[in-house]
């Protein structure tokens, strides 16, 4: 039995929407005209995809299973119509990328200046977010890839690393510790702590090092950007560990000091993020050529 994916699309629009009305006019149909083609659908598979005995709107157990296959067809015709119209050349190509914060402020501008001067016939469509979020619009088809730091891990998604760091702690030049070589994870839990908000892969990797009961605690301080971090540490409210490649201008500027950890797993690893099976197109493939060369060349020593 071929399925029917006429049927398959007004499927998801009902489930989308959760409710026959909004999915007909969304359709473009007639309400009664999506009502058959759902019952035409449930006679053909054997089963009942709504549970219509409550009021409120609730997919079966095989209404939940055919949604998920419902949304991988659906984006996989969107990217089959994509490309035939790229090839065409009626459609000029675009990537959809995301970046975490950290990298779209410290490393993506040169990898974009890089990739627009050797590829000016691709466009880039940018979303940048935690990684949690960035991860979860990879799997649905919003964005083509995902540059995050590590930990990532997504059951629908393949990671590859492209660039390797270490994280370091920094502190004010004003700072009991400014002198020092090396601080223990032990010591951190003596000074107030700056970090990310959780979602973010450098709160995973934080946590993994000093432990969550330590993230936990009053004296710690999540922030949602590295740069209010970096001010806050500036400005001598604590301490904090990040990453080598968001402090570089501030330590040749000495208004940070950037100390090597002395115990504990240090490095840090950013990461491509994409479909399993994901097909890529001439602009992700070429993209994927800059980001190597440009992320070699800025790789921490």
């Amino acid at each position: 039995m071929i399925l029917d994916l006429h049927k398959v699309h007004i499927f998801l629009a009902v489930a989308q929407h959760q409710h026959f009305t909004r999915a007909a006019e969304a359709l473009h149909m007639a309400q009664p005209s999506v009502s058959q083609q759902i019952s035409l659908l449930e006679n053909m598979l054997g089963v009942q995809l709504i549970d219509r005995t409550t009021r409120q709107f609730h997919l079966t157990e095989a209404g939940q299973t055919l949604l998920y296959y419902a949304e991988r067809l659906s984006l996989l015709a969107t990217e089959a119509h994509n490309a035939v119209q790229v090839q065409a050349g009626v459609m000029k190509e675009t990537l959809k990328l995301g970046v975490g914060h950290t990298l779209a402020t410290y490393l993506l501008p040169r990898v974009l200046s890089e990739y627009r001067q050797q590829h000016p016939q691709f466009k880039v469509r940018l979303t940048v977010g935690n990684t949690a979020t960035l991860l979860n619009k990879t799997a649905s088809g919003e964005i083509d890839l995902a540059l995050v730091g590590s930990p990532a891990v997504h059951a629908d998604l393949e990671v590859a690393p492209f660039m390797h760091d270490r994280l370091v702690v920094i502190v004010s030049p004003h700072d009991p510790w400014a002198n020092r070589q090396s601080i223990a994870v032990s010591e951190l839990r003596e000074r107030v702590f700056l970090t990310r908000e959780p979602g973010s892969a450098l709160y995973a990797s934080v946590a993994q090092i000093v432990g969550q009961e330590m993230l936990n605690r009053d004296e710690t301080i999540l922030l949602g950007e590295t740069e209010a971090i970096k001010r806050s540490v500036e400005l001598g409210l604590g301490v904090a560990l990040i990453q080598q490649i968001a402090i570089d201008r501030e330590q040749q500027q000495k208004t940070l000091i950037g100390i090597r950890l002395r115990d504990g797993d240090d490095q840090r690893t950013y990461l491509v993020a994409s479909r399993k099976q994901y097909r890529y197109l001439p602009a992700a493939t070429t993209f994927m050529e800059v980001l190597t060369t440009v992320s070699g060349s800025t790789r921490p020593a």
